[in-house]
């Protein structure tokens, strides 16, 4: 069966599961973006016992005990038990493994799916078991191929991959799976169906659901980009319009200050600093917005940008994932009397000048996203850089002020001003758009001191 993209995360697994020594592998990325089903896949293709169990979202403890129990009957013919503690769930997993001769050079595989949800309850002893469990067992056997996930990137990081306490230095790989880069994007498009899509539709597509492979499977082959917009945002029965707020809930426990922020820098086209963050409504300077801000760079829903030659104060933040992006800006405040009985509710918006202003901005976030395909394309993958923002309000030099959108700093001393430009058709520079170009580079120039060699791309939708 063909698994499209997800070659070098394919390639993590395998590797790890053909050592001659058990594995213990993290497995962490945004919520929908295919996690489960890449570990599933790649566990499909294995001779392998697989015991596997899922946390579940605000369930108590004697449920998640039970469930563990029903999957363990299922994976090794055992009777159901009643466990009265995570210490005893797991000594019977144990139990179980020790009853069995796995085959020779297969691995008895244990899976567990959405990790936090089953540890983050206090004092519930769940990372105390594992950690027994992996320390006092597992590692010390040569055929358990262990694999935790979970969709909250922070908790993930701070309690398993660099936890300071009985888990410190146990993880033997870890895989952050990412959403996926516009050309992996058509080519999952095209595995499922959509064969005829332009580059330009594939980025229509990119501004409103990202890479998210989940979101990604819910379009309609017969269906026109505006349709299918249409039909996941602006109907009654929508599928997308709830995920937002189940998305926040999933990913942070005290997800109401993460949603403020992501709403107030949706708001800003050239993103904001933590100062500009600290005078906004609901939001103070402080340790809660300091983690907040982290978390949700960790879990690739922010990004920091730095100016060329930046203070500290020059940091900005700005929203990274289109779907949040889009959500905000054309979702978030309508209601069903906004859109109930018109099929044709976000062809108007799509038609509009809002719309085509916002694709701008859209598409230059993506384009920040993709450094280093720009990098390949270019020709120039293997040379060390650095992405800034850059722009100049000063206009005592001639009248010259400049706003660049990606500015790359190369290690060959060269500098490449990247002008991300959203257009419907062929982009031409005409002798205006020419002159603006040449005024940029000037007042880069003057205004910097770079003495090295200036060179300019243009990147068009």
């Amino acid at each position: 069966m063909k698994f499209v993209a997800r070659e070098e995360e394919l390639a993590i697994l395998e590797r790890e599961y053909t050592k001659n020594y058990s594995s213990f592998i993290a497995v962490y990325g945004r919520r929908r973006v295919g996690k489960t089903e890449l570990i599933t896949h790649f566990l499909a293709q294995k001779e392998s016992i697989v015991f596997s169990i899922t946390g579940a979202y605000d369930v108590k403890l004697e449920s998640h005990l039970a469930n563990f129990s029903n999957k363990l009957s299922l994976a090794f013919g055992c009777s159901e038990e009643v466990f009265g503690s995570w210490d005893r769930a797991f000594q019977a997993l144990q139990r179980e493994i020790v009853a069995i001769e796995a085959q020779k050079g297969s691995k008895i595989s244990i899976f567990i799916d959405e990790l936090p949800w089953l540890a983050e309850m206090k004092n519930n002893g769940f990372k105390g078991a594992i950690s027994l469990f992996w320390n006092d067992f597992a590692s010390k056997r040569d055929d358990i191929f262990l694999i935790v996930c979970g969709s909250a990137t922070s908790w993930i990081i701070d309690h398993i991959i660099d936890d300071h306490g009985s888990l410190s230095n146990r993880i033997t790989a870890q895989i952050h799976l990412e959403v996926f880069t516009l050309k992996e994007t058509k080519e999952f498009l095209y595995h499922y169906g959509h064969k005829g899509l332009s580059n330009k539709t594939v980025m229509d597509y990119y501004m409103v659901l990202g890479g998210v492979a989940h979101y990604l499977k819910l379009l309609d082959v017969g269906l026109s980009f505006v349709q299918n917009t249409q039909m996941l945002f602006f109907e009654k029965n929508g599928i997308l319009r709830t995920e937002y707020s189940r998305l926040f809930r999933s990913l942070f426990k005290n997800h109401q200050t993460h949603e403020l922020i992501v709403e107030h820098l949706s708001s800003s086209w050239g993103g904001q600093s933590l100062t500009d963050l600290s005078k906004k409504r609901g939001l103070t300077k402080g340790a809660v917005l300091s983690n907040a801000l982290k978390e949700l760079e960790a879990s690739n829903i922010l990004t920091r940008r730095y100016k060329y030659k930046q203070l500290k104060r020059d940091v900005l933040y700005g929203v990274s994932d289109p779907f949040i992006y889009f959500f905000n800006r054309w979702v978030k405040d309508t209601s069903q009397v906004d859109f109930m009985g018109n099929k044709h509710y976000f062809q108007a918006i799509y038609k509009s000048r809002r719309y085509k202003s916002w694709c701008g901005f859209a598409f230059e976030n993506i384009c920040h996203q993709h450094i280093v395909e720009i990098k390949r394309a270019l020709g120039i993958e293997g040379v060390n850089s650095r992405n800034y923002y850059w722009k100049s309000v000063d206009k005592s030099l001639e009248g010259r002020g400049a706003q660049i959108d990606i500015l790359l700093e190369r290690a060959d001393d060269v500098v490449n001003i990247i002008e991300c430009k959203y257009h419907n058709q062929p982009f031409i520079i005409d002798k205006k758009y020419a002159s603006e170009l040449e005024n940029k580079e000037i007042a880069f120039q003057e205004f910097t001191g770079y003495m090295g060699s200036i060179q300019i791309i243009m990147l068009s939708s």
